[in-house]
């Protein structure tokens, strides 16, 4: 309806008395529409902050200036090309940086900020491209309806920018959006949930450059003349952030706003005399935002005008029903598990095996290798040499979301939860992107139960910064359980709670294994050890030291001296 509406201010333009300067300025303003929006699709949605954009737009504009304005080949054509070139691209850097584990951040940044840096070099230095002489882009041939060549830069650039805000709102509001919002919130927990991060965040960067590209195909025909410094240049990404992050970069609607008020305070600027003022003018307005609107001015806009909710979800029992277990049977069984940190002996040469049904008492001194096994059991960390079998299957070496949906999920020592999202939008996550994917009206339906189950129902629509720590415990849990786990990893779970809350934790604990989860907890008070385990393991110098029923274990000399000792002589 929107691009309806202003289709008709060029198709009727004269009718409606609309001068055509304004329309130029829109033009101006849906460019940057576009440039925001595909920044954003990666960089707002999942956190990876780029300063690549004029990669792609530089791309775009070159792939159209030689094809259409050297070789004549049909524009459109070439905006389809460009697209295809900016897609490899694309495929090339997330390849490179999604791979390696260290490329985030600011590494992630710089990377891509050599990007543009070095095609604007190659396509200087190369006269089949530019070879320094820049390159004149003639008019395509469009309808005569349309009326002047202004009307048809406006209206496709409109359509482009359409689509592009099209595109971006789909992904916000499918799959792809929940998991590059849990990734821009804690990737390693995303992960573990059973998101596969590498594939979404290729497909955002994907998606990403080909709205980029094809936004700079049509730029080529705006400046008419493209040169390395009018695309390759430093002020589209600044300007995209700048956009981005003063409208709203979590939200899909927040780059139209800010490129809509950039441009317009450009607009001004200049109809002031005020040109040379425009980066410090822009950089004061970014400063402000910042301090008083972080997420931006959408963001900060509707929270003034909260939405209704509707009827509560009535809470529902746990509908989690025990399973039959077969206690012979070896859920996990690692065998000569080893694991170095440098010259550090982290696990040794480990071998045991943990039943189905069964409550294992994790224990040992600090540094022991308790947290490392648990990462290894997880697959946050890679073993250097052993082997790992999770229910006869091995998960050896395999991501984390393959582990995940195999049938392991853990918690945290620090509680992680999804800042952005609602303690029922935390659990449904893990329904969603777990063992047996829902959709997410579905994942909620099941999420009301997991928090039933924790006690946290009715703390349903709150957000993770409302909660205590020993909520955000039992909401590490809850989401823990959502992925449908058969082995459940509980690292400290109940660290930093007064005797009230650990009790409490202990109840929940019982709960859980009652519905036939075999689980595992990392746990440094004996008295919840004694009260829930069915057999301890001790481990000491990343070796087992003790294995059995926690009487024995816990009053063997060896454990005593190794573990015990100075607490008992204190």
């Amino acid at each position: 309806m929107a691009t309806g509406a202003l289709s008709a201010l060029s198709l009727y333009r004269e009718t409606l008395g609309f001068p055509i300067a304004y329309l130029a300025l829109l033009t101006t303003m849906l460019f940057w529409v576009t440039q925001a929006t595909s920044w954003n699709v990666l960089s707002g949605y999942s956190g990876y902050f780029s300063f690549g954009q004029a990669a792609y737009v530089g791309v775009g504009a070159y792939t159209t200036a030689v094809l259409f304005g050297r070789h004549h080949v049909n524009f459109y054509a070439t905006a389809l090309i460009a697209a295809g070139l900016c897609a490899v691209l694309a495929l090339g850097m997330g390849m490179l940086a999604f791979r390696l584990r260290s490329l985030r951040g600011e590494i992630f940044a710089l990377l891509t900020l050599a990007v543009p840096f070095i095609l604007a070099a190659l396509a200087r230095i190369n006269g089949a491209i530019d070879g320094g002489q820049g390159i004149i882009v003639p008019l395509p041939p469009f309808p005569p309806a349309l009326g002047r060549f202004q009307d048809f830069l406006y209206l496709i650039n409109l359509v482009v920018a359409g689509l592009a805000v099209a595109v971006a709102f789909l992904m916000a509001h499918t799959r792809s959006g929940w998991a590059l919002a849990s990734i821009r919130d804690a990737e390693d927990v995303a992960e573990a949930l059973g998101v596969a991060t590498f594939r979404h965040k290729l497909l955002a960067l994907v998606v990403s450059a080909v709205i980029g590209g094809v936004g700079g195909s049509i730029f080529a025909l705006q400046i008419g003349f493209v040169t390395v410094d009018s695309v390759f240049t430093l002020t589209v990404p600044l300007f995209v952030i700048v956009m981005s992050v003063l409208g709203g970069r979590t939200h899909w609607f927040g780059p139209v706003i800010g490129a809509v008020l950039v441009v317009l305070l450009q607009d001004r600027l200049t109809a002031l005399d005020l040109t040379g003022w425009q980066l410090v003018v822009l950089g004061a307005v970014l400063i402000l935002m910042v301090l008083i609107a972080p997420e931006g001015i959408y963001v900060r806009v509707r929270a003034l005008f909260p939405r209704r909710r509707g009827k509560a979800t009535e809470a529902v029992g746990p509908d989690i029903p025990e399973s039959t277990v077969d206690s012979d049977a070896a859920l996990v069984e690692c065998d000569g598990l080893t694991r170095h940190f440098g010259g550090v002996h982290a696990v040794q040469n480990l071998t045991l095996w943990i039943r189905q049904g069964e409550l294992v008492g994790l224990v040992g001194p600090n540094g022991s290798g308790k947290t490392t096994l648990v990462s290894m059991l997880a697959g946050s960390l890679r073993p250097t040499r052993g082997s790992i079998r999770i229910a006869g299957r091995d998960t050896t070496g395999l991501p984390p979301h393959r582990i995940a949906h195999a049938g392991v999920a853990r918690t945290y020592q620090i509680p992680r939860p999804f800042a952005s999202m609602t303690v029922r939008d935390n659990v449904a996550m893990a329904v969603m992107f777990g063992r047996e994917p829902r959709s997410l009206g579905a994942a909620r339906r099941i999420a009301e139960r997991h928090l039933v189950m924790v006690g946290l129902a009715h703390l349903a629509g709150a957000y993770p910064s409302a909660l205590n720590l020993h909520q955000r415990q039992l909401l590490e849990i809850a989401r823990a359980l959502a992925t449908a786990p058969q082995l459940l990893l509980l690292d400290e779970a109940l660290a930093g709670l007064n005797p009230a809350e650990i009790d409490n934790a202990v109840e929940v604990i019982r709960r859980v294994h009652a519905s036939g989860i075999t689980i595992v907890i990392v746990e440094h008070l004996l008295r919840v050890v004694k009260a829930l385990a069915t057999r301890v393991i001790v481990l000491d110098r990343g070796t087992c030291l003790a294995d059995g029923d926690p009487g024995t274990v816990l009053s063997d000399p060896a454990v005593v001296q190794a573990y015990l000792g100075k607490r008992a002589h204190a």
